[in-house]
């Protein structure tokens, strides 16, 4: 009897292994610990072996077996498993067994800026010249070779996710990582539970392998570039060549595997507001066709299935997908999957999972029409806002500024706490709005409040709120956001005046989401200026005088500037753990302003610079800059300022220092 046996702990060997047993098929699996054993789908065609093999326990095992020059060894161990591959190959050489590899597919469009190594050693020496904390995602195995490259120092900072096995938590203590430091998860890990580990350990090196789109390599790429860190990848072995699951499924059976019948249909769909008698005749369809359920426990409570999982991450949907017998699932989300919605990622993570099955979307009833119906209102000439799990002064405040400028806007909110909070802002502001608040919809006890601005402010209810907000006079938004010397309390501190500041911001070039750095902050209003521009705009105000960093959040506070974040100090101490900046304004550097561009430029290339300057000394530093980088676009330009006042009976010019404005990319 032909023998097959897979070498899997991958997503890719348990697919193979799963396709198979479908099909009545039986065969070994075999995984080098019980964790990747409580991985497989228990099933009756499915033997699994745990335990680590080397090239004699191999050979033994599969004589025992009874393999001979019928049977295929599938190798789908893990790309960076080099090692394991050499014995399985040189194995199935020796006793004359068909050698299939399962390679999964490399990552494309890699970014340019990513630090790439041979070997986990030479990044380890390369992260003792870095500074700031590091997370290392190789795994627990060859974890001793970085400890062994890493000074104490690189250690102390370093953290390790690894699998939530006593295997790997032990190699991590014999390893003398601290207990605090070991993140013990299990994947797959989707971009936005990447960003949310690397902000809450404050992560600015990241260590991986290469691992393909099945490894989640790309969501850890996409993770760092958006929280400003540096990737630290080691490179694919050149010689893992294989074919894909599908092939290797077709030359084991002959058969074709897009008819294979373990491919999974999901369906990820609106459920509306809540009440089943507002879901759609296609989601009621594809309830009475599902093997399982999957949503938040009130979104799921009355759904007709008697399967029903009481999760909705991708992280948590997967296992149950690999481990029970599941051919057909509804993910339910609330509302519809276009706006704000989880659904998003959640498609995104199973079709890298399994690129094999189906995903349908099925739209639901949003809480936005339906409130809009309820009230024979329009939502073509609205703007549709959600505050649903966000509750920052900033969110707040974003809603509060779109109120101003728009007649009508509809928001989704988390609770009745925001709608006390928004209408104390609005009072705040002096703007007098009516609002609309649903409550319940769809339910029973459904609400529809009208409420002016001094009613809000003691509202109370229960649930999720869906509110129309309308503004009956709306201001005309400004087409250039300027502020003026005046906005600005001075005391004693020297300050950037107004045409000078213009035409400084103007030469920055900012654009939405980039990260400004502001060099001597003075008074702030250059920091506080840019940041008016737009709410995206993140803005570091170096300053390192007290009593001017002091002046700079105050005027931040007076107004109502919340993305601007002062650093009190010597900025060239504090460079090095922020994120990289897209544009620096420098006004006063103390004298270290060619230090302070040569830490900049090692953060990355192409940061644009402007640079003020009323001495010479200043002036003479910005050409050595000029000259040691060699920018192509070096642009300055010297501008005089005088001010009229008034001298009795005469109108007299009250002249300004001259100064000359510097700006280029390097």
């Amino acid at each position: 009897m032909k023998k097959i046996v897979i070498f899997s702990g991958t997503t890719e060997g348990r697919m193979l292994s799963n396709m198979l047993a479908v099909e009545g098929i039986h065969h070994t699996v075999c995984v080098a610990t019980d964790y990747g054993a409580g991985m497989m789908n228990p099933n009756e065609y499915t033997d699994v072996h745990s335990g680590r093999l080397d090239f004699d326990g191999m050979t033994h095992f599969l004589v025992k077996l009874g393999v001979d020059s019928d049977s295929v060894v599938i190798d789908a161990t893990h790309p960076f498993a080099t090692e394991v591959t050499s014995i399985i190959k040189s194995v199935s050489y020796l006793l004359g067994v068909q050698y299939i590899r399962i390679s999964r597919k490399s990552a494309d469009n890699l970014p340019d800026d990513i630090k790439l190594y041979e070997d986990l050693t030479e990044c380890a020496r390369a992260l003792n010249e870095s500074c700031g904390n590091i997370l290392l995602t190789t795994g627990s195995k060859e974890l001793y070779k970085f400890c062994d490259a890493v000074n104490a120092d690189t250690k102390r900072r370093t953290y390790v996710r690894v699998l939530p096995s006593h295997e790997s938590l032990k190699l991590c203590m014999d390893q003398g990582i601290e207990a605090a430091h070991i993140i013990a998860m299990q994947g797959p890990f989707g971009r936005e539970l990447n960003e949310a580990i690397i902000r809450q350990y404050n992560i600015r090196h990241l260590v991986t392998k290469e691992s393909g789109s099945a490894g989640g390599f790309m969501e850890k790429v996409e993770a760092v570039m958006s929280q400003g860190a540096v990737l630290h990848v080691l490179k694919r072995p050149a010689d893992d060549e294989g074919i894909d699951v599908a092939e290797a499924y077709r030359q084991i059976t002959g058969k074709d595997p897009d008819k294979c019948r373990t491919r999974l249909h999901i369906s990820v769909a609106g459920v509306g507001m809540g009440a089943t008698s507002l879901m759609t005749c296609a989601l009621r369809d594809e309830l009475s066709k599902c093997d399982a359920v999957f949503g938040a426990k009130r979104i799921i409570r009355d759904l007709p299935c008697e399967r029903k999982y009481e999760m909705y991450r991708a992280c948590d949907i997967i296992p149950v997908l690999e481990k029970e017998n599941i051919e057909r699932a509804v993910i339910a989300f609330s509302g519809d999957m276009g706006f704000y919605s989880g659904a998003r990622a959640l498609i995104k993570a199973l079709k890298e999972w399994r690129c094999d099955m189906d995903v349908q979307i099925i739209p639901g009833i949003s809480s936005f029409s339906y409130l809009a119906s309820k009230l024979g209102e329009s939502y073509d000439d609205a703007l549709l806002s959600s505050l649903h799990g966000k509750d920052t002064e900033k969110d707040l405040d974003d809603i509060v500024e779109k109120t101003v400028y728009n007649r009508k806007q509809f928001v989704l909110l988390s609770g009745a706490g925001q709608i006390r909070e928004l209408s104390g802002k609005f009072s705040k502001s002096g703007i007098k709005v009516k609002m609309y608040v649903g409550t319940n919809m769809s339910y029973e006890d459904e609400n529809i409040h009208m409420l002016t601005n001094e009613e809000a402010l003691t509202f109370e209810a229960d649930g999720l709120i869906t509110a129309l907000i309308l503004n009956p006079e709306p201001q005309k938004r400004p087409l250039i956001k300027i502020r003026r010397d005046s906005d600005f309390i001075r005391e004693n501190i020297p300050m950037t005046k107004e045409c000078i500041r213009h035409e400084s911001i103007i030469r920055l070039g900012l654009r939405e989401g980039d990260v400004l750095y502001d060099i001597g902050g003075g008074t702030g209003s250059v920091a506080i200026e840019a940041a008016s521009l737009h709410d995206s705009i993140d803005v570091y105000s170096f300053e390192k005088k007290s009593e001017a960093a002091s002046l700079i959040r105050k005027n931040a506070a007076e107004l109502g500037t919340k993305n601007v974040t002062v650093i009190e100090g010597k900025a060239q101490d504090m460079l090095l753990d922020l994120p990289r900046p897209d544009c620096v304004f420098i006004g006063g550097s103390g004298g270290s302003m060619e230090q302070i561009v040569d830490i900049l430029h090692s953060k990355g290339e192409k940061i644009r610079f402007v640079v003020n300057a009323v001495s010479l000394e200043t002036i003479e530093a910005v050409r050595r800059i000029t000259g040691k980088y060699k920018p192509l676009d070096e642009e300055a330009v010297m501008i005089n300022v005088s001010e009229v006042h008034v001298a009795g009976s005469h109108h007299m010019l009250n002249g300004q220092n001259p100064v000359f404005i510097f700006s280029f990319t390097i």
